[in-house]
């Protein structure tokens, strides 16, 4: 989903959740977003998938284009090893609410 088309979708639907995804061992970020049970991640107008090199660049995006909160994820390599699902298959790891 394309930055245009989320900012329409909140439009119509303000439940819509909005995620940007952190990998513990690296400084990249996505943003996920998810309406009941469809999830789909940002993409860019390649269709690829929207990848921030940090948190403020990807809050400062949401921003620039009227999206004022966001949950962020925190992904743990590890909980995979331990028998976790991974973060974006479900709700593992705590959620943290963000206002900008």
């Amino acid at each position: 989903m394309q930055i245009k088309e989320l900012k329409k979708q909140i439009k119509l639907n303000p439940n819509i959740q909005v995620c940007i995804i952190s990998h513990a061992s690296s400084g990249f970020y996505l943003v996920q977003i998810r309406d009941g049970a469809e999830v789909n991640l940002l993409s860019n107008w390649r269709g690829q998938q929207r990848v921030f090199r940090s948190l403020d660049q990807a809050t400062s995006e949401l921003k620039h284009q009227g999206i004022n909160r966001a949950v962020l994820l925190s992904h743990v390599a590890n909980d995979e090893m331990i028998g976790r699902e991974p973060f974006y298959k479900g709700l593992n790891s705590a959620a943290l609410n963000l206002c900008f």
